[in-house]
């Protein structure tokens, strides 16, 4: 039986519905994960800045590194697997690249073969039409068919970006939003929009096709805004009109009913207009979440202090 603790408005989940995997109770080589995804298989694998990949199949935790495989680099932060089951994975120090594992055989993209003067993925998202969207600074590298080709961004510093079904651009930056619709590129920012803060860390086109955004917040404004489908309409939630615990939101990710969102003080949740936190560990800035990802509705997350399976 889960216990759940209120604490502060939220929840403090202990119990067997949270698994917690450190170096102190199982085979993880590093607590600090900085990715998390689940192929097809259901293998989970996870980004570290020194050890490369790791795969977890349930049992065994595999690191996958320049010693023995094509992962030719400790730092390992950037991963996503598409709708075909293919597991993309950034890597670098000492050496750079993207790989691509269909299961059973690795493909190496060098800079060169990108188009780019270094590796530099910001985000990795995959287009209604199959296309796989790499954001770089300036620009997006698109795979599609086995080839790839470039698309400009007017701004260099992107962090993060979401590809709509309509084929409408999202990229969030350090100092504004940019939404590439109808052929051109518009800019929101903190002068001529409602944009709480120029820093987007996190955005997610939901099915209706509104737009979650995800801020940068740290100590200063942010949280979380939803721009409607129609890219008029705003709503924002903060610590001064919600229980979000952070106005710093890094991912966001939907399980058909609820969206679940990384932040630097729990896991948050928003079911419909509701929003609530869930915390693992007790005390300040202990509960700073790297990324999710969902296996159904089980949810594993990537943390600083091990890998989390929770089962709300």
């Amino acid at each position: 039986m889960s216990i759940c603790l209120c604490v502060m408005s939220s929840a403090l989940c202990i119990g067997q519905n949270v698994k917690i995997y450190d170096t102190s109770n199982s085979g993880l080589m590093d607590n600090d994960l900085w990715a998390v995804v689940v192929d097809h298989d259901g293998n989970k694998w996870l980004g570290t800045l020194k050890y490369g990949l790791i795969k977890f199949d349930g049992d065994t935790f595999t690191v996958f590194n320049k010693e023995n495989s094509a992962i030719k680099g400790d730092c390992v932060t950037m991963l996503f697997v598409d709708s075909k089951g293919n597991l993309w994975a950034e890597y670098s120090r000492p050496e750079e690249g993207v790989v691509k594992f269909d299961g059973e055989n690795w493909t190496v993209f060098t800079a060169a073969s990108l188009g780019v003067e270094n590796i530099d993925v910001r985000d990795i998202r995959e287009a209604s039409d199959g296309a796989i969207w790499f954001a770089f600074p300036g620009k997006a590298v698109i795979y599609k068919d086995g080839s790839w080709s470039t698309m400009k961004i007017p701004y260099e510093n992107i962090l993060c970006m979401d590809v709509r079904e309509d084929g409408t651009i999202a990229v969030g930056c350090d100092m504004q939003l940019l939404i590439f619709s109808n052929g051109k590129w518009k800019k929101y920012t903190e002068k001529n929009s409602e944009l709480q803060l120029g820093t987007i860390r996190g955005l997610k086109f939901r099915p209706d096709g509104a737009l979650m955004i995800g801020y940068g917040g740290g100590f200063g404004g942010g949280g979380l805004s939803v721009l409607s489908s129609n890219l008029k309409v705003w709503t924002h939630y903060n610590k001064s009109n919600s229980r979000i615990p952070d106005h710093h939101i890094r991912d966001i990710e939907y399980d058909g009913k609820n969206y679940w969102m990384a932040s630097n003080n729990g896991l948050v949740k928003k079911d419909g207009a509701d929003i609530s936190a869930v915390f693992f560990r007790e005390g300040m800035f202990k509960n700073v979440i790297s990324d999710i990802t969902l296996e159904g509705k089980t949810l594993w997350i990537a943390t600083n202090f091990g890998l989390i399976k929770y089962e709300p």
